[in-house]
């Protein structure tokens, strides 16, 4: 069987129409937008988790909004450092700024639009907190880890993770939180540790495209078992800090599921960590990869969900659960 084909002409709305999808996909894709998420969501938890939040609902929205923006310009001037590193890279290499789509003046001024919409949002809708940390984690990722970091040492994502990791103070900040309170600090000190482990998989199955493009990651300059070995001890890390948020929440809901997901992450990195070297264990990296993503957002989501049940409702909850497994057993 075969599809037809549809003979006349084309209507111009529906050229603009994907043309104008085509470029929207690419400025997305510039602005990094995937990462961005991930960064409004760890925003958006510390807003939720601020004793004011629902008195600077309009504050809240506005540092999400800042975090997005800022994100954005820090991914755009990312980009705009390292094109010639992109085009080496079988993931990164058909990306706007490396295949043309995108001139670079464009990307310069896409950048500056949303860079300067950040401070004008966070400026006037904030606080000087939130705009300060905002500024820190921008500068951190866009032009201290590209410029510095990346191309000159292996621990580079450790140091510069920490950029990326500021999302949750500024959600706090911006809904009305003190900027020396310990649970939003302490989220922040958990996606710290958290980046290495959640990134160095995915660099050792890129290693060879990150030798070719000369960028000294740690599976290049250090070799894999090292790598591997970095990776369990950054999960123990991050199992460890991932319970100090119970001692500034009181949360036994988030502290059942804070151990157990660390758990099961930190037997993951030890898997990986026992495997030969091959495309088995670039394929298994890549899976610890991605579910360090789920892992993360496991994590904040029971911490919200705890915060807010409490702990009369958690155990109300658990004892629910076993009942019904219970009947189920014997039924």
């Amino acid at each position: 069987m075969t599809a037809k084909v549809v003979k006349g002409p084309v209507a111009p709305g529906a050229v603009a129409g994907a043309g104008a999808m085509a470029v929207l996909r690419d400025l997305l894709v510039l602005a990094k937008a995937r990462v961005v998420s991930l960064l409004v969501f760890t925003g958006a938890v510390g807003a939720v988790l601020a004793p004011g939040f629902s008195q600077h609902l309009l504050g809240a929205a506005a540092g999400l909004l800042g975090i997005a923006l800022a994100g954005g310009a820090g991914g755009v001037i990312n980009q705009l450092i390292e094109p010639s590193l992109d085009q080496h890279m079988r993931r990164t290499r058909r990306r706007p700024l490396a295949v043309g789509r995108i001139s670079r003046r464009h990307a310069v001024l896409f950048a500056a639009v949303l860079f300067v919409a950040s401070v004008l949002v966070l400026l006037f809708a904030t606080n000087l907190w939130t705009l300060a940390f905002t500024l820190i984690g921008t500068l951190g990722y866009g032009v201290i880890y590209t410029v510095y970091l990346k191309p000159n040492t292996p621990w580079n994502i450790v140091w510069g993770g920490i950029g990326g990791a500021l999302p949750p103070i500024i959600g706090w900040t911006a809904a009305g939180g003190a900027p020396d309170a310990l649970l939003p600090w302490s989220l922040v000190m958990l996606v710290s540790v958290w980046t290495p482990a959640h990134f160095w998989p995915l660099a050792i199955c890129c290693r060879e495209d990150y030798a070719k493009a000369c960028i000294p990651m740690l599976p290049v300059t250090h070799g894999v078992d090292r790598t591997r070995r970095e990776i369990v001890n950054y999960a123990i890390a991050t199992l460890i800090v991932s319970l100090i948020p119970v001692i500034a929440n009181q949360n036994l809901l988030y502290a059942v599921a804070a151990a157990g997901l660390g758990l099961y992450y930190l037997g993951m990195t030890l898997k990986l960590r026992r495997m030969p070297v091959g495309d088995d264990m670039d394929r298994y990296a890549r899976r610890v990869f991605q579910v360090s993503i789920s892992y993360l957002f496991a994590l904040f989501t029971l911490l919200v969900i705890g915060h807010y049940m409490g702990p009369s409702d958690v155990v109300r909850s658990a004892a629910a659960m076993v009942r019904a497994s219970g009947h189920r057993l014997l039924g």
